[in-house]
C-alpha cells in the first residue's frame, strides 16, 4: 500500500536526515554548519516558536545561530546549536504540535521551492535512459527476503542516478544550484536540531495517522501522493547520498591517520 510506504520512507528521511546533521558537525564546526543551512534553520525553527506560542508556551530563548564566545578559548557545546528553550502550557501536547509544525513546515518550503526551481533538477533525476529505469522509490514494502534485496538494489540504483543527475545538470542555470542548496538545507532540517527527537517522532507517526485516514476517506488522495513521489525520492535520494558521502570521507580520513600514526585522541 502506497501511504505504508510513504509513511516509511518519512521516516526514513527523518533518521537520515538527523545522521547527516550530527556527522556534518562532529567534522566541522557546528556553527559553521549551522550557518550552511541558514534557510532550513529559520523556516524549522520560526515554525516551532509559532507551535509552542499557540499552544500556550512561553519562550525562554530563540536562537537561530550560535554564538561564539571570544572572550574564553572554550565554549560550551550548547553555543554552536540552534536551540529554542519553551516552557510548554501542555507539557505533552505543545513539544508534539510545535515538533508537527516545524516538520511541515520544511516539508512545505520543499514543496515549494520545487514549484518554482526544482523543474530542470527533478526531471533530469527521474527521466530514464537507457542505463537506468525510472528514478522512483518502491511504492511497496518488501514481503520476502528476496523482495528486500530488489529494494536496496533499486536504492543503490537511486545512487546512481544522483550521481549521474549531478554530472549532467546545467549549473550555469541559477536555478540548479539554488534548489539543490535550498532542498538540502530545509532536507537536512527536517529533524530536530538542538531538540528531543521523541516529541518529532510522535508527530509524525500522528501524522502517519492522519495521511492513512485521508487516504481511506478521499480517493483522490492518491494522486496527490503519486505527483509528490518524484520529490519525495529525489529528498530521500540526495539525504542519502550526503550520508555515504560524508562517511566515506570521515573513513578516508580516519585510515590517513592509522596510516601516518595520527591519532585521534
Amino acid at each position: 500500500m502506497i501511504y505504508i510506504a510513504l509513511i516509511f520512507w518519512l521516516f526514513m528521511i527523518l533518521f537520515t536526515a538527523a545522521g547527516v546533521y550530527r556527522l556534518w558537525t562532529q567534522v566541522l564546526k557546528p556553527e559553521w554548519v549551522n550557518w550552511a543551512l541558514f534557510p532550513g534553520t529559520v523556516v524549522s525553527e520560526m515554525a516551532y516558536i509559532f507551535g509552542c506560542l499557540i499552544t500556550g508556551g512561553e519562550i525562554k530563548r530563540a536562537r537561530l545561530l550560535p554564538m561564539r564566545n571570544k572572550s574564553s578559548g572554550r565554549r560550551k557545546s550548547s553555543d554552536s546549536e540552534c536551540t529554542t528553550e519553551a516552557q510548554p502550557h501542555l507539557k505533552i501536547v505543545g513539544p508534539i504540535v510545535s515538533a508537527l509544525l516545524a516538520f511541515l513546515a520544511c516539508t512545505g518550503a520543499i514543496i515549494i521551492v520545487h514549484s518554482l526551481l526544482g523543474e530542470p533538477v527533478i526531471k533530469q533525476f527521474t527521466t530514464a535512459d537507457g542505463i537506468l529505469r525510472l528514478a522512483a522509490l518502491p511504492k511497496e514494502l518488501p514481503s520476502s527476503w528476496d523482495g528486500f534485496w530488489e529494494q536496496v538494489t533499486s536504492i543503490i540504483h537511486l545512487l546512481r542516478r544522483m550521481c549521474d543527475t549531478l554530472i549532467s545538470l546545467d549549473w550555469l542555470k541559477w536555478q540548479v544550484p539554488l534548489f539543490i542548496y535550498l532542498t538540502i538545507c530545509l532536507a537536512i532540517r527536517l529533524a530536530p536540531v538542538g531538540r528531543a527527537m521523541r516529541p518529532t517522532l510522535i508527530a509524525l507517526a500522528a501524522a502517519a495517522v492522519i495521511i492513512g485516514l485521508i487516504g481511506i476517506v478521499s480517493s483522490s488522495f492518491k494522486d496527490v501522493v503519486e505527483k509528490v513521489w518524484p520529490l519525495l525520492t529525489y529528498i530521500w535520494t540526495c539525504l542519502l547520498f550526503l550520508l555515504v558521502i560524508t562517511l566515506v570521507i570521515r573513513g578516508v580520513y580516519a585510515l590517513a591517520g592509522v596510516i601516518i600514526g595520527k591519532s585521534d585522541e
